[in-house]
């Protein structure tokens, strides 16, 4: 790919020239070995996102497109009640859904689900620094911080225990 696009590189006038043409050689191999990705998604957290959600996301919209037109105050006042609902209902779905998935963890029928709900979790609190939960000795779920911190110290002493045992 590269070698044989070399003469547009080497018949370029000038330095400038010469070094439009050899970006735009290596760009193209590039992008046929590697491809592009269409990037991050715009809302990557949607997993509470249900159609009264968009019904009321859609209304929001709605009024702040009359309020751009129009600018009076109660177009406004429209808007911002809008908004506030729309904040409420997003907020009241957000719980419902961690509370399903909550009960989802508590029953005993859902055990196949486990793996797919602690990735979930995983990927929604990336930001946040500490671990998000681990499972007792007897394999109940913990998400206080507290908890785990004192799981993840009991099974790191007996871990080092072991290994002392078996250095020593």
């Amino acid at each position: 790919m590269v070698t044989a696009r070399k003469d547009e590189v080497f018949e370029a006038d000038n330095i400038e020239s010469k070094w439009n043409a050899m970006k735009e050689v290596w760009q193209n191999a590039t992008e046929q070995v590697c491809g592009w990705t269409k990037g991050p998604p715009r809302h990557s957290e949607t997993w509470w996102w249900n159609d009264e959600i968009a019904k009321v996301i859609e209304e929001k919209r709605r009024c702040y497109k009359i309020r751009h037109k129009t600018k009076t105050a109660s177009d406004r006042n429209k808007y911002k009640e809008a908004r506030q609902n729309a904040m409420r209902s997003v907020a009241l779905a957000q719980e419902k859904r961690r509370q399903k998935l909550v009960n989802e963890l508590e029953s005993t029928t859902v055990k196949k689900n486990v793996c797919r709900v602690a990735t979930h979790m995983a990927k929604s609190m990336q930001d946040i620094v500490g671990v998000n939960c681990a499972k007792d000795a007897n394999g109940k779920m913990l998400v206080e911080n507290d908890e785990v911190k004192e799981e993840w110290r009991k099974y790191m002493e007996k871990k080092t225990a072991e290994w002392e045992e078996h250095v020593g």
